[in-house]
């Protein structure tokens, strides 16, 4: 019944947030394109980021990442939806992406975008696109239903089906990835690039997902998944938090220092177009609330081995992510400063609720937890090393 609950409530909120993006349409266009890239960038991030959550399991053989199988592969399963949600997108590139709209950008810009002419193009965006949603909805549908029909009846083969193709697939999920985000992001500036913007973005989408398993666990259904989630394994997830945020921050700051050292105008187009205006202040929010902070707090054992601290601090790291992706989008619309506009929030609501429906639709599916896989019974008693 809570789920029922639930998922009637998170579709009300979508179809309110619908209804302001379709009231912003009408009232500026433009902003509400923006809006809605926002919303839509950060859900397919975190969707994916759960995709290299389930698969890094799989591939590690990790006994204690069976307890984060079920909400990652929940999580994952959001994929064909943010698939759908981009063929509206697709209707207002020229809104959002300077390429696709050649009589709105500078000369400047057309300039140093005359040679990616055929690359950024409406129609090869779309299929490009689509061939990325296709590699990311095929791995996470087949690790999904080999895991569901290994509950019903246990197959030795199935697991191995798993852990091989996990193993083999994360370089293709990774690469994908990559190239997704230089269309979806970084293409949002297209005459600025960088070679380890990839990164930069695979690193968020796994801080994103890893953040959202640090929430819903402490709050599944009653039970069996509920007592799984011990201090031990609080502590586990919360090292895997702390890794990755030390990550996402290595990778970001690596990124500023070399166009900084460089100091080339063309080059650090991005970081002053990110620091102009009040766009600095959420420039220093996401250094103290996206590292600063988290840092300090994971740092410390006795906190993490709470899992209500731990899903504190996974929210907000969350919520730090999409104040990231918002200030990797919405820079390029307000140029002199960060303005939020109620259509962000319609747009949340849209995609946040759709999205979280969907979540708890297919988490109610399946068993909390995997069945008959070898790790599990390790897994439910792991015990952290001090």
């Amino acid at each position: 019944m809570k789920a029922r609950r639930l998922v009637v409530g998170s579709l009300g909120l979508a179809g309110a947030g619908l209804a302001t993006l379709a009231v912003g349409l009408r009232v500026d266009a433009t902003r509400a394109w923006f809006a809605y890239l926002d919303a839509w960038l950060f859900g397919t991030s975190i969707a994916v980021g759960a995709l290299l959550v389930i698969m890094t399991g799989h591939a590690t053989k990790a006994s204690w990442m069976v307890i984060t199988r079920r909400p990652m592969e929940s999580v994952a399963a959001t994929l064909p939806v943010f698939a759908l949600l981009f063929v509206p997108l697709a209707f207002g590139l020229d809104r959002v992406y300077p390429w696709a709209n050649h009589g709105a950008a500078g000369a400047w810009v057309a300039h140093a975008i005359d040679h990616k002419r055929v690359w950024l193009s409406k129609p090869l965006f779309v299929v490009r696109t689509a061939l990325y949603f296709l590699v990311f909805c095929v791995v996470a549908a087949l690790l999904r239903g080999w895991s569901t029909e290994n509950d019903a009846r246990h197959r030795p083969e199935l697991v191995r089906r798993m852990r091989r193709l996990s193993g083999g697939g994360l370089p293709l999920v990774v690469l994908t990835l990559t190239w997704a985000s230089f269309d979806w992001s970084m293409s949002l500036q297209p005459d600025w690039y960088s070679t380890i913007f990839g990164f930069y973005f695979i690193a968020g989408a796994y801080v994103g997902a890893i953040a959202l398993a640090c929430v819903i666990l402490p709050l599944v259904s009653p039970g069996r998944a509920h007592a799984a989630f011990s201090p031990d394994l609080a502590q586990a997830l919360g090292r895997v938090l702390f890794a990755m945020v030390v990550f996402w921050a290595y990778i970001s700051f690596d990124q500023l220092l070399i166009y900084w050292i460089g100091d080339i105008p063309e080059e650090v187009s991005y970081f002053a177009r990110r620091t102009a205006g009040s766009w600095t202040a959420v420039t220093y929010v996401i250094v103290f609330g996206h590292f600063v902070l988290p840092f300090f707090v994971l740092l410390n054992r006795r906190l993490k081995r709470h899992p209500v601290v731990l899903a504190v601090v996974g929210g907000w790291v969350f919520v730090m992510q999409f104040v990231d992706v918002y200030w990797q989008v919405l820079p390029v619309h307000d140029q002199a400063g960060a303005r939020p506009h109620w259509l962000d929030l319609g747009a949340a609501l849209f995609v946040g609720g759709l999205s979280c429906a969907w979540i708890v639709r297919r988490y109610r599916t399946a068993a909390p937890l995997p069945l008959h896989v070898p790790e599990l019974a390790e897994g439910l008693g792991y015990e952290a090393a001090v």
